[in-house]
């Protein structure tokens, strides 16, 4: 079982080794990949349920990505993947 809980206006990080799951855990809660794995239970926001669709209309997902441009904000870095 997987629990958490960020509190609002929070900035949360999953972080750790390599083949440590992070991938497959964010790929679990917004939905995305799910021919490989087999998941279930309920991903909720303030006690209600949400689909991945919701999830991504409120959160970012950031794939790793190891080019950085040398003159933007770690701000921009976000905005950008975002976009």
């Amino acid at each position: 079982m997987v629990s958490g809980n960020v509190t609002p206006g929070q900035l949360l990080a999953i972080m750790g080794p390599s083949g440590g799951g992070k991938t497959t855990l964010l790929n679990a809660l917004t939905g995305r990949n799910m021919s490989k794995m087999s998941v279930t239970g309920d991903v909720l926001i303030n006690g209600r349920p949400v689909n991945g669709r919701t999830l991504a209309s409120i959160s970012s997902y950031i794939q790793q990505n190891d080019l950085f441009h040398p003159l933007l904000t770690v701000r921009e870095h976000l905005m950008f993947q975002v976009f």
